[in-house]
């Protein structure tokens, strides 16, 4: 029986989902904490053609950045777009980032964050960006780079957090699913024509092990939101490879979460964005 909490064949958490809009708007705050308060790692165009937000979610970031810049109009897609908003510089549309795009108009800025889970043909998505930001337009995507790590290196062959992992990124690959495509962004963006490409990468610990304070507030965030995201998800998600039964899934997830709860501190868990 089809469970209609998942988005897609993709099995991640609609977005109008009551829980994953929590964790969502959760994870926007971890984003703001990576960026220091920021909503972009670079400077938004002021002028210029209005912004894109692709797979916005809750639409917290498009929200954000809305009222940050009230000159700027904001189109906002995502499969479960926000039925309202309160800012009139604000338009959610449902629409899918993986067919043809048909704005008929240029963006001076498109953004999108945590993609990996719903992309399956990156070169076309990073063509369409290209082809649909005016001269001069900037594109950001921020995202999750597989594997999880651990600064504990003897954790990585005994770490049930880290087996969930590797299931998992073998499960998603089965699906189209490329939990590694950020490594690759680079050379297909310089490819497609884009110029002055960076590249910049963060960690979240995952718990609050770090001593740094931003980092321990960080890593306390994280560690609630990917815990979250275990539960809701963790087993569907190791389902999809038909070799693994549910009971297995299950115990992969439970086994997982356990070795956060207890382990955190000694393996020191942390995910690379």
């Amino acid at each position: 029986m089809a469970n209609n909490q998942f988005a897609h064949d993709y099995r991640m958490i609609r977005s109008d989902h009551l829980d994953e809009q929590l964790r969502l708007d959760l994870q926007h705050q971890i984003w703001l904490l990576t960026l220091h308060g920021c909503l972009t790692s670079i400077p938004v165009p002021r002028d210029g053609g209005p912004i894109l937000d692709i797979g916005s979610g809750t639409g917290a970031w498009a929200l954000a950045i809305a009222e940050a810049i009230p000159t700027k109009r904001i189109i906002a897609t995502d499969l479960t777009p926000p039925k309202v908003t309160s800012l009139s510089n604000v338009t959610f549309m449902k629409a899918n980032a993986e067919e043809d795009w048909h704005f008929g108009e240029t963006f001076s800025f498109i953004h999108g964050r945590m993609l990996a889970s719903g992309i399956q043909n990156w070169p076309k998505l990073l063509d369409q960006c290209f082809r649909n930001l005016e001269p001069g337009g900037w594109l950001e995507l921020l995202d999750l780079c597989h594997p999880f790590q651990a600064e504990n290196l003897v954790a990585t062959s005994e770490s049930d957090f880290l087996h969930w992992g590797r299931t998992a990124e073998k499960s998603w690959a089965l699906n189209g699913l490329d939990y590694r495509a950020t490594t690759k962004h680079v050379a297909r963006l310089q490819e497609l024509g884009f110029e002055n490409v960076q590249e910049a990468e963060s960690r979240w610990p995952l718990g609050t092990w770090p001593e740094e304070e931003n980092e321990k507030r960080l890593g306390e965030l994280s560690l609630r939101n990917f815990t979250h995201f275990l539960v809701m998800a963790g087993t569907s998600i190791i389902c999809q490879d038909p070799a693994i039964t549910e009971k297995e899934a299950q115990a992969l997830v439970d086994a997982a979460l356990g070795d956060l709860t207890d382990n955190q501190n000694k393996q020191k868990f942390y995910l690379t964005m």
